[in-house]
């Protein structure tokens, strides 16, 4: 993960934008009250989100200049500077479900492994986990300087996701698939239109 990259990003961006469209879909899927463990949450646009709608929120970012950007003194959102691959097996806050937008893909391949590892470990029997990344067939793909694995570099790295690779990590770690989804018009920002995999998947209720 580049930290550097990141926190220069963020000390020159400011203020909140509106929630995504990922977080709207996901804010569906929940009951008020329950709450969520979100990684990478950048400058907290989803975590503002889910917190004014009824959900307590852990918030987890490694760049120290957004969390010191957005952190507040109430509880909700909670926000976290930490690594999310440091997380300890016994994370002290209960949590319900687990969000990741547009991480894994910033993630090596074993990164992103031991992510899906770690929330598995912490998610409860029946939560579900959340993600949105790009995919191979992105219009990104193939641009910038190629780092193998699937990495280009343009402003920044990105990794590009095979559904099948991640549906099967996704799956060897006790998660059910609920829903899957890979096509653009889900996360249009500006001018860029990317082809992302959109996935729900469920903790198996056999696994403690």
């Amino acid at each position: 993960m580049n930290k550097s990259y990141w926190n220069k990003y963020y000390s020159k961006k400011k203020g909140l934008d509106e929630p995504s469209s990922f977080a709207v879909h996901v804010c569906n899927l929940m009951t008020q009250g329950e709450a969520i463990l979100e990684l990478g949450c950048g400058n907290g646009r989803d975590s503002f989100f889910f917190a004014n709608n009824g959900f307590q929120v852990y918030a987890l970012d490694q760049s120290e200049i957004v969390i010191n950007q957005i952190k507040k003194e109430n509880i909700n959102p909670m926000f976290i500077c930490k690594d999310i691959l440091s997380i300890e097996e016994n994370f002290p806050y209960t949590i319900n479900h687990g969000y990741a937008r547009f991480v894994l893909h910033a993630l090596s391949k074993i990164e992103a492994d031991k992510a899906i590892e770690m929330m598995s470990r912490i998610l409860p029997p029946n939560g579900l986990f959340f993600t949105e990344s790009r995919s191979i067939k992105s219009n990104l793909y193939g641009t910038g300087d190629f780092l193998g694995h699937d990495i280009y570099s343009t402003d920044h790295k990105r990794r590009f996701i095979h559904k099948k690779d991640l549906i099967h990590q996704l799956e060897s770690n006790g998660f059910t698939i609920e829903s899957v989804m890979e096509s653009d018009g889900l996360a249009i920002y500006k001018d860029d239109d990317p082809v992302v995999i959109r996935i729900n998947a469920r903790k198996n209720s056999n696994i403690l």
